[in-house]
């Protein structure tokens, strides 16, 4: 006998939900799996598009892994060009670091157009590695991934500077350092130019603070991608996308109280309630003294009285 047509379409919802769930747990195993043994071990590419494969469960990262490899292969054999034409000439060191660049922006930004998305800046695809090779546009971190994992392919070590408002990433060598903007077609800046960068986007004078010029380890870059992300998500009222991103960030900072305070926020959209009340318990164990905690314990509050209305 046939089921009847909204007892089907409820049993094929449910089937969806349940796969998106167990697609979402493999997400999980597998990010905690990578994240957590040592720090050097941590493949960025790798972990980028599994923070993708949140909206995109079916993603298959193979075909990205080889196109961030065919992108290093162009870049290799461009400095082999370079190379023959220094044997001929009195070409410059195709080991001084401007070769190296102009190597990396001849491919990614001269021939493939990898740019900055300005017009729709705030789109979750931005964050997603898989759409920034499929789509050549991003953010600057997401940008500055694929420039540091072409790069790296290609036998070219770059770190990521997280600058306030914009990522980028540095060459460094014995004369000094040379920072590259991915979101500005890969110029080249010196560290005044990049102070003068922040002003003009902060609207406000700076001073170079030591710690902008850090190199940011991988799991820390993965914690500002993660955060931009869930940033765009509540801004767009998408709290599911939002509390697996959360979920994330909590792999990578498991005694963050702030952010299981955020995830039992979004939980409570969600109508989560015994997971809300969880998160927010946790919070304020590890912060009894929190500037917000006459409000958390509000919410607390809040949500026990419906959980007794429900029940």
């Amino acid at each position: 006998m046939r089921m009847p047509g909204i007892l089907w379409l409820n049993a094929r919802s449910m089937a969806d939900n349940f796969s998106r769930q167990t697609a979402q747990q493999r997400t999980y195993q597998k990010f905690a799996d990578l994240v957590g043994g040592n720090e050097k071990t941590i493949d960025l590419a790798r972990a980028a598009l599994l923070i993708a494969s949140v909206a995109y469960p079916d993603l298959d990262p193979v075909p990205h892994f080889m196109h961030l490899d065919a992108l290093a292969q162009r870049v290799r054999l461009l400095l082999e060009k370079f190379r023959s034409e220094q044997a001929e000439t009195s070409a410059p060191d195709t080991d001084h670091p401007l070769v190296l660049i102009h190597a990396l922006n001849q491919v990614l930004i001269t021939e493939e157009h990898f740019h900055g998305n300005e017009r729709d800046y705030y789109n979750p695809n931005n964050s997603f590695l898989n759409k920034v090779l499929e789509e050549r546009t991003g953010l600057p971190i997401t940008l500055s991934v694929l420039y540091m994992e072409v790069a790296k392919r290609a036998g070219i070590e770059l770190e990521g500077v997280g600058f306030p408002h914009h990522f980028m990433v540095r060459y460094r060598w014995s004369e000094g350092s040379i920072y590259i903007d991915p979101f500005a077609n890969g110029e080249l800046l010196n560290e005044a130019e990049c102070l003068e960068r922040i002003q003009k986007i902060t609207q406000r004078q700076h001073t170079i603070n030591p710690r902008w010029l850090e190199a940011l380890s991988s799991r820390k870059i993965l914690i500002r991608m993660l955060n931009n992300l869930k940033s765009t998500y509540i801004g767009n009222e998408d709290f599911e996308h939002a509390l697996a991103i959360s979920d994330l960030l909590l792999l990578l900072l498991p005694k963050a109280g702030v952010e299981q305070r955020d995830r039992g926020f979004l939980h409570l959209e969600l109508k989560h309630y015994g997971r809300a009340m969880h998160d927010l318990h946790g919070y304020l164990e590890l912060h009894p003294d929190a500037k917000d905690r006459y409000e958390v314990r509000n919410h607390i509050k809040q949500i026990r009285q419906v959980i007794a209305q429900l029940n």
